[in-house]
């Protein structure tokens, strides 16, 4: 996840200051909204965040754990600001220790001060989780009984400086860094000096206080109920099936979609050739007046249509190319970061898909050349000839001779036809090399009961 922005606010911050920034988040177009502050300004924060439009339909804010453990104790007109808003804390299971612990606590806490006590937090179970390790790693060190250097002066017990140190703190320090038990908070996970909460509790604040809407752990991420350690089904965490129903600011269960564009948002901008074919497809002009460029044609149609089809508006400018007729140089202009899209009769390339992506082609072009054939009978009776090309007419020609020059080595010692002059014999060489190219040879086999006879014909 990526925070595109940080606003900072003082725990002093007026509220004109809360107001001025909660304006300049407006104007932007992100839609969600993650709060960190103090409980004392974020509480007036959101109840100025509704005043001012922000705690309605489309916006989604989540509290940090600082924030959703404390809810419990925040009045009725900050509940009533806050409807809608997503929070995280960290999981405290309803143990019978846990009660025990709030009965003995509540009576002695009555008794003491004569009134009732207010509701336990985590924070509160946490320090007694640490207290618990700090008691169990004095019995572990064997220490006899506490001294330290420096004597307590009980009469400012705000004074740091005057509570006195322990002399086996240096002992001390290693089992605390590194404890674990079961404690009134749960999992009591103490990893290099860092508590490591086991899970968290996922809340939506509606009608009079929080509701449960999940869970998140780190080996199954979220879940709708808690799933222990060793459950060997594991869940999605990307499905939001994963949580129960949540009622968002507007009192909605539509799920806002993060973002929408403002006045101020910028606008895509979509390239179109000024200089293109058939009218029909794309036709660009520009207003003598204003300026605008207005485009016209089916592949606008297209476009227009698909962006009306969005969930979602999205503004868009038509921006004119008319610096050369290369569409080429149009397509790359994307690339360049000059146009975020080009709109035309563009023609899917392989060159062109190096730097940009198209979509599924929506028409064809179907243009087709129209030439009149004359017709001449005598190139039509020489057509065979077509496929015969130059080299392998040479080809041909070769073997024509190899093949006669052969007949001749093999001929002209037993065979009185292939001897004589020396033009009688070249001619009997290419004679017959040429019949044998022609003419078929034809070879007859006839059985009588007396011999067998074989006669050849030429």
């Amino acid at each position: 996840m990526e925070i595109s922005y940080q606003s900072v606010l003082s725990s002093s911050s007026t509220d004109d200051e809360i107001l001025k920034e909660l304006n300049s988040l407006k104007a932007m177009p992100t839609r969600v909204f993650i709060v960190d502050l103090g409980p004392e300004v974020a509480y007036r924060f959101f109840r100025i965040a509704k005043e001012a439009g922000m705690m309605s339909r489309g916006y989604a804010w989540i509290m940090v754990d600082v924030l959703t453990n404390l809810l419990h104790l925040v009045d009725s007109d900050a509940i009533e600001a806050m409807q809608g808003v997503i929070g995280v804390k960290a999981y405290v299971p309803r143990s019978n220790e846990l009660k025990n612990f709030e009965k003995r606590w509540s009576k002695r806490f009555l008794r003491e001060y004569l009134e009732d006590m207010l509701d336990f937090n985590v924070y509160g179970l946490w320090a007694y989780d640490s207290v618990t390790a700090l008691a169990e790693a004095i019995e572990r060190v064997g220490v006899p009984s506490l001294r330290f250097k420096k004597p307590v002066d009980r009469g400012n017990l705000i004074d740091l400086d005057a509570i006195g140190t322990s002399s086996i703190g240096e002992s001390l320090v290693p089992l605390i860094r590194n404890y674990t038990s079961k404690g009134l908070s749960g999992n009591f996970n103490l990893s290099n000096g860092e508590l490591q909460p086991s899970a968290f509790e996922v809340v939506n604040v509606n009608g009079r206080g929080e509701r449960t809407v999940g869970f998140w752990t780190k080996i199954y991420g979220l879940s709708k109920k808690l799933k222990p350690d060793d459950d060997e089904e594991g869940l999605d965490s990307t499905k939001k099936d994963n949580l129960g129903p949540i009622i968002w600011p507007g009192v909605t269960i539509e799920v806002p979609k993060g973002w929408e564009f403002t006045n101020g948002g910028k606008r895509l901008r979509v390239g179109v050739p000024m200089q293109g074919g058939f009218k029909e497809i794309i036709s660009v002009d520009r207003d003598p007046e204003t300026g605008g460029v207005k485009a016209t044609g089916f592949s606008i149609d297209v476009f227009e249509q698909v962006m009306r089809s969005m969930p979602y508006a999205v503004p868009f400018e038509y921006i004119s190319f008319d610096k050369s007729e290369d569409f080429d140089d149009l397509v790359k202009q994307i690339s360049l970061q000059n146009y975020d899209a080009v709109v035309g009769d563009v023609t899917v390339t392989a060159n062109r898909s190096e730097y940009v992506d198209f979509t599924i082609p929506y028409t064809e072009s179907g243009v087709v050349a129209i030439v009149p054939i004359k017709g001449n009978e005598r190139k039509k009776a020489w057509i065979f000839m077509k496929p015969l090309t130059t080299g392998l007419w040479l080809t041909i020609v070769a073997f024509f001779i190899f093949i006669g020059f052969m007949i001749w080595v093999l001929e002209h010692r037993v065979n009185e036809e292939f001897r004589g002059p020396p033009l009688q014999q070249v001619g009997m060489m290419f004679w017959f090399s040429f019949s044998t190219l022609v003419f078929t040879q034809i070879k007859f086999i006839i059985l009588d009961t007396q011999s067998l006879k074989t006669l050849h014909s030429d």
